[in-house]
């Protein structure tokens, strides 16, 4: 996508492959009018300029690169669809909690979360910031994952 106007040392946004979203980056090679390489501003790491992969709203604003006279769109908003994720991430961790939930027989004993035990798959515990929760996977000898009403969370296990 040749720019003739952007050159190394301008800041552009483009599709970040270590972080996985869009983000500010500054351009550190341009050949023959297009950005080859850029440096990411968020994690540091240089990479093969990708241009951003979720479309700009119509309400994005514009902005002028540092000291280049030159005008960008500023730092993009959400696209549509990963703002509708988002808005139903913290519904469906809780909709699935309370299916996991239904399966706790009543006045059954939680087991307390502890760093140094070890833990079963479909074993219920209480975690004293994330509440009670089951246990879903063994993720290797170390680690767990647990439903929380919060959603799932890897914890440690078996630390002595």
């Amino acid at each position: 996508m040749p720019n003739l106007s952007i050159g190394p040392g301008d800041d552009v946004e483009a599709w970040c492959t270590r972080c996985r979203m869009n983000l500010n980056h500054r351009v550190i090679a341009v050949f023959r009018g297009a950005i080859q390489r850029v440096h990411c501003l968020t994690c540091g790491g240089d990479h093969k300029y990708y241009p951003p992969k979720y479309p700009r709203s119509a309400e994005t604003e514009r902005t002028v690169i540092r000291g280049s006279g030159k005008t960008v769109p500023e730092k993009a908003t959400r696209s549509e669809k990963a703002r509708k994720i988002a808005e139903k991430s913290p519904a469906r961790a809780a909709s699935e909690w309370n299916t996991v939930m239904k399966e706790l027989p009543e006045g059954t004993d939680v087991r307390p979360y502890k760093v140094s035990e070890s833990y079963r798959s479909g074993e219920f515990v209480t975690h004293p910031v994330f509440g009670t929760g089951r246990v879903l996977d063994i993720v290797g000898s170390e680690r767990i994952q647990v439903i929380f009403r919060d959603g799932r969370k890897v914890l440690i296990c078996n630390k002595h």
